[in-house]
């Protein structure tokens, strides 16, 4: 299972989605591919997320070394196999990709 963090490219900034949808476009260019590993367990996005909010190189090292900010906030994306998720102030939601 493949697991991959992004960090929103603008610091400290909510990125609002509406219906819960964002474009591959968008994604690419609103945000930072920081984080990718491979596992071989099944993980919720729960734990990568208190993971990423407790530590500062939570799995290793990272992809990129410079980002707007060092902690996980509001409105990066996690993705673990097809499904994304958006990091709210306390947890994560839900979201899908389109073309």
């Amino acid at each position: 299972m493949r697991v991959r963090v992004y960090f929103s490219k603008e610091p400290e900034s909510e990125i609002f989605l509406r219906n819960n949808k964002i474009s591959s476009q968008a994604l690419v260019t609103l945000y930072d591919l920081v984080w990718e590993s491979e596992f071989k367990n099944i993980l919720n996005v729960g734990k990568i997320w208190l993971k990423f909010k407790e530590c500062k190189k939570p799995f290793g090292i990272p992809l990129r070394e410079k980002r707007n900010h060092i902690e996980i906030a509001a409105g990066d994306i996690i993705q673990i196999a097809e499904d994304y998720y958006v990091v709210d102030i306390v947890g994560v939601k839900k979201i899908t990709i389109t073309n």
